[in-house]
């Protein structure tokens, strides 16, 4: 059941602001209307973060870090007791530290065995996450490093069917995009993309791993557009912000600063007040799982997004299964909203847009 928040007065510049707030906080998620036609439309760019990764068996950002200084416990690098006291440092620190001893004893972190998946369970239950995201779309942007965006996952099917004379060929290898001179506009248009836009395991030095790395990725402001200062990274996000509709998946409360920061960058300006009586229609969408006694969050996060961010909230439970039920949201969403064709029309808009 759904109804209808509708908050009268004024509310920072607001004067009202509508949203959908479930009565309960439903298993699988609402749907918006607008987001069924990006996806219809082929204009659904899925944004992913850590919390799918870790479904498929990836550690964390701390069991990251750690992992990371650990490599340098198990060649003599570095003594137990100091990694017991680097532990307590937050995960940006403990990797700043590992790329130093990376390049104080010559050695270089095998980063993809960190990210690999704990036990054959755990890499089953990221295929089928994966596979379930493949029909979402055929353009991906994500902040992880794994790869396992990289190859699209094809399960066997469970109906019986004729044997088929020949075996059908796997799918194609997913283009993989990490450096900035792939950040291009018309790169976003190519199908079967990943872009890796804080690096992939695949090439370690793309990797943004510690603060220094934020800095200098995020630095400037892309309004320098054409100019030598121009920082292509932030023009790329500013377009893609401004002509697809993006699904936020995979980021829990903890990585919300990240999510932020990233959104925030990409914005020329921030969405201004709408007129009075006016509803706000949210471009872009956030996945998230809440508890059930969570509900004044839902309608606070809710409101600031939509606000602060023109992105809707896409609540979902995760009382009886925590983030596990994720994985039943998004094969959810696979059959709710599976990928279509780039229109030509939309094609038009978007290069009115790129020419503005």
């Amino acid at each position: 059941m759904v109804k209808r928040l509708e908050v009268a007065g004024k509310l920072d510049g607001l004067e009202k602001l509508e949203g959908v707030v479930p009565d309960d906080i439903p298993l699988l998620p609402v749907v918006p209307d607008p987001l069924r036609l990006a996806a219809r439309q082929g204009s659904l760019v899925p944004f992913i973060g850590a919390g799918v990764s870790q479904l498929a068996g990836c550690p964390g950002w701390e069991g990251f870090a750690d992992g990371a200084l650990q490599y340098f416990v198990g060649r003599g690098k570095l003594k137990h007791g100091e990694f017991e006291q680097l532990r307590a440092l937050q995960a940006r620190v403990k990797l700043s530290i590992a790329r130093d001893l990376e390049r104080k004893h010559g050695l270089s972190i095998d980063f993809a065995s960190l990210l690999q998946a704990s036990s054959s369970t755990v890499r089953k239950t990221g295929e089928r996450v994966y596979e379930s995201l493949s029909k979402l779309a055929s353009t991906f942007i994500t902040t992880n490093y794994d790869d396992w965006l990289d190859i699209p996952v094809q399960l066997p099917q469970t109906v019986e069917t004729a044997p088929a004379p020949v075996p059908a060929p796997p799918p194609p290898r997913r283009r993989v995009l990490s450096k900035i001179a792939d950040f291009h506009p018309n790169n976003l248009d190519l199908g079967n993309t990943v872009f890796h836009i804080h690096g992939s395991v695949s090439e370690p030095e793309s990797m943004i791993l510690t603060t220094a790395d934020y800095l200098r990725h995020y630095a400037g402001h892309s309004i320098d557009r054409g100019r030598a200062n121009e920082n292509q990274f932030l023009s790329f996000l500013q377009y893609l912000f401004r002509t697809k509709n993006v699904l936020f998946i995979g980021y829990g409360l903890k990585e919300l600063e990240i999510l932020e920061y990233v959104v925030e960058k990409a914005q020329e300006s921030k969405p201004g007040p709408s007129d009075s009586g006016a509803r706000i229609e949210p471009r872009h969408y956030l996945l998230e799982g809440f508890f059930s006694h969570e509900m004044q969050l839902v309608e606070n996060l809710g409101s600031y997004f939509l606000r602060e961010c023109n992105i809707g909230l896409m609540p979902f439970s995760r009382e009886t299964r925590g983030w596990e039920q994720l994985v039943e949201v998004i094969d959810y969403l696979s059959q709710q909203i599976p990928v279509g064709k780039l229109l030509g029309l939309q094609e038009r808009i978007e290069m009115e847009e790129l020419l503005k």
